[in-house]
């Protein structure tokens, strides 16, 4: 456990409301409840306030789960699911698609979250890869699966039960699966991360503990005791805009909320103006988004024209903030907590956090080490570096994943014993900040020497002019591989300046060997991720277009 500050410690101490046990290899909360049905029965005592905010659509505590168990008593009574199925979400964000992962997991089942923004044969191998046994989609994803092949019972939205006969909540406990969330994808086929609920209540009660620990610290900077200072705080008002089929939208996000009594509101799809205007309109509190999504909202002509005043919180998820991003953040928004942090689909959520202050003293790295979660840097042998050697980041916690679901040779090869191979490779210092310097497979070796790609870019981005980078290594007889740098610039910058900024912040091997500008938005992934592979595929056809000429 990394060396939390004494507030934190003291939430988690014999007795607190955070107090903490060793359960084997790991350590759990104590008074965490046994299921997540339990998580969602502790909130239904939000009753008539308002929880879902979507279009014209808006839903209470109450009306939420009346729909909920409508769908839940169908899934048992009518459909025979049983403890322990598979079940398939397959829709874009959405209240049905909420009150459809609440009704699955209370009839015991296991929610299986598909990437509807896939093709349906994607989809459909999801599906059949999860063993799921029915599916819940909505009207276009259910078009593009029939069109894949897929035959499976399904039930849409419009079909939604409005009333329901009585049940029992199949008894679950924290060992079994709750969900599978799966991977980006991004270095081959997506694996399903099969997730306990004993994970997922951690995932929530970790962003809990550190939402605990920053009241504690604003009391104590009025002079005033928490619960005062809770009941004159608005609600808590979340812009969802991450996929609720990841882990960022779906835990961090939706049943953070839900457990806290938060309001959540959704958009139809990513615009600036429409995110400016419900800010506005909903006084929401917290946004977090990706990279694009912040420069989008600063950049829009209309920036000036809402009232943002109710923004507490603004966060950077799927890839590290950009020191100049950070910069325009903090003049647009000098009372808003920022924060960052690191994590993955097989980690439920967070490994590292830092918000406000403790964010603001260390931007560059990604991160504290949570408190309930243990990392160790190792070299290719396994071996634990000492702090500051660079070399893969491993982790253990109650917040892993069981396993890749029937994928049992990939589970072995991504575990040894209680540690989780993220793949990732980085440092962490003695105050427990980690720095990620690379995915292991994006490191690109040039005359021999090791360049990571995630480095390079960080550097990069410091420059004001550029909005958008992205680097990848290519084939070269003499070197090895060279590296190449894609970017996007604002207007009035140019490569030149962008090369001789390089050239001064980065040791002579790490330069890249060609700068390319990049006209239109890089293709991104559902986090915000650029998606390399096919930036690497636009540069290569141009230049065997222009050697073919």
């Amino acid at each position: 456990m990394s060396d939390a500050d004494p507030i934190t410690q003291g939430l988690m101490s014999p007795g607190a409301p955070f107090e903490v046990v060793s359960q084997g290899d790991i350590r759990v909360f104590k008074h965490a409840p046994d299921n997540m049905s339990a998580v969602f029965d502790r909130a239904r005592s939000f009753g008539d306030v308002e929880f879902i905010v979507s279009g014209e659509r808006r839903l209470s505590y109450d009306a939420f789960f009346q729909a909920a168990d409508h769908l839940t008593s169908w899934l048992l009574t009518k459909q025979k699911i049983k403890a322990g199925d598979s079940v398939a979400i397959c829709m874009k964000n959405s209240p049905d698609w909420m009150i459809a992962f609440v009704a699955i997991v209370n009839a015991g089942a296991v929610a299986v979250l598909i990437n509807s923004r896939g093709t349906g044969a994607v989809m459909a191998r999801a599906i059949s890869d999860a063993d799921c046994v029915f599916i819940i989609a909505d009207e276009k994803r259910l078009s593009k699966l029939k069109e894949a092949g897929c035959n499976l019972p399904v039930i849409m939205p419009s079909d939604f039960p409005n009333e329901g006969a009585e049940f029992k909540i199949p008894t679950r406990s924290s060992d079994d699966l709750a969900a599978m969330f799966f991977s980006s994808g991004t270095t081959g086929t997506a694996k399903a991360a099969a997730i306990q609920h004993r994970a997922l209540i951690t995932g929530m009660m970790n962003t809990q503990l550190a939402m605990a620990a920053v009241f504690s610290k604003m009391a104590a900077a009025y002079g005033i005791d928490v619960e005062t200072l809770r009941s004159q705080m608005p609600q808590g008002c979340s812009l969802l805009v991450f996929p609720l089929f990841h882990t960022s939208g779906c835990s961090a996000v939706f049943l953070t909320a839900l457990a806290m009594g938060g309001k959540l509101v959704l958009m139809e799809r990513w615009d600036a103006d429409t995110a400016l205007a419900l800010i506005e309109k909903e006084k929401v509190t917290s946004f977090g988004g990706v990279p694009t999504m912040h420069w989008d909202v600063l950049r829009s002509p209309n920036f000036k024209k809402y009232d943002l005043s109710s923004l507490m919180a603004i966060s950077c998820g799927g890839q590290a903030l950009p020191i100049n991003l950070l910069a325009e953040i903090r003049r647009a928004f000098p009372k808003a907590f920022i924060g960052a942090g690191y994590g993955m689909t097989e980690t439920c959520g967070a490994i590292s956090q830092a918000n406000g202050e403790a964010f603001l003293a260390n931007p560059s790295a990604s991160g504290h080490v949570l408190p309930m979660v243990d990392v160790q840097i190792s070299d290719d042998e396994g071996k634990a570096l000492p702090l500051g050697a660079v070399g893969e980041i491993w982790a253990k916690g109650a917040t892993l994943m069981q396993c890749y679901y029937g994928r049992p040779e990939d589970t072995a090869a991504s575990f040894s014993g209680p540690w989780f191979k993220t793949g990732d490779i980085g440092r962490m210092d003695e105050s427990g900040y980690i720095y990620i310097v690379d995915r292991k497979t994006d490191m690109v070796i040039s005359g021999g020497e090791n360049i990571y790609c995630a480095e390079v870019e960080q550097a990069l981005s410091r420059h004001p002019g550029i909005l958008q980078v992205t680097t990848f290594g290519i084939e070269d007889d003499r070197l090895g591989e060279r590296l190449i740098a894609s970017m996007r610039l604002i207007s009035g910058t140019s490569l030149a300046d962008i090369e001789s900024f390089a050239k001064e912040n980065l040791a002579d091997y790490k330069v890249p060997t060609d700068f390319v500008l990049q006209e239109t938005p890089f293709v991104l992934n559902a986090m915000g991720k650029i998606q390399k592979h096919l930036v690497r595929k636009d540069y290569l056809d141009i230049k065997q277009k222009e050697q073919a000429a």
